[in-house]
């Protein structure tokens, strides 16, 4: 998988995944899920597609309601990703408009950001409630900052939402889902560098996604 800026697209606004990228959410999956099946009535195979599927429905808000109390209490115990602060400040500088993407709820994402300080560095978070698609909140984000689709970045630590949301023509970047202060640090770095221009392609090996499925 290449992580790249196209020699056309300046980046002026970058896309930040919430679970994985932001922060990482200590979350049994399958118990949200199984917890989703039994209040929907059928096996709901996966929440982004139950999400996407019933949006805008009743179910999808109680749904969702219930999967918010999950997500509250994980992100109440949550930290903020290494380093990240210091990758918000540095694009703040360069005037790049920063948005958080993100498939839980709005509430559990903006307390997140209140509480650690980083809500000021965000001009908009777009979650399911508005939007139930990782592509269609990327989307939102190309809409509302007026940029050319070429000028976004995405910043995921998934390869389905990576390999989606490259068909609406935005440079993406694959990021490490971890914990470990150095090894986030070089993620941040490696965003700055392809941001700056200075290497316009990099390699990284898959890792494992940690976003709800």
């Amino acid at each position: 998988m290449e992580n790249n800026v196209k020699e056309t697209g300046k980046i002026k606004a970058v896309a930040l995944d919430f679970d994985g990228v932001i922060t990482n959410l200590d979350i049994d999956w399958n118990t949200a899920i199984r917890r989703a099946s039994q209040i929907a009535g059928y096996d709901v195979k996966s929440l982004l597609t139950f999400y996407e599927k019933c949006f805008g429905t009743p179910i999808f808000q109680t749904v969702s309601s219930e999967m918010e109390k999950i997500e509250s209490e994980a992100s109440n115990k949550a930290q903020v990703q290494p380093a990240l602060k210091e990758f918000l400040q540095k694009i703040s500088e360069k005037k790049i408009d920063a948005y958080v993407v993100s498939m839980q709820s709005r509430s559990v994402v903006e307390g997140f950001l209140n509480q650690h300080g980083l809500a000021g560095f965000f001009k908009g978070v777009i979650t399911r409630e508005r939007c139930p698609s990782k592509k269609g909140q990327v989307a939102c984000v190309i809409k509302e900052s007026g940029k050319n689709a070429k000028q976004v970045l995405f910043i995921d630590d998934s390869k389905g939402n990576i390999n989606v949301c490259k068909e609406l023509d935005v440079a993406c970047f694959h990021f490490h889902r971890n914990q470990n202060p150095n090894v986030s640090k070089k993620e941040w770095n490696k965003v700055l560098t392809l941001i700056d221009g200075e290497v316009r392609q990099s390699r990284l090996g898959w890792l494992r996604s940690g976003s709800a499925t």
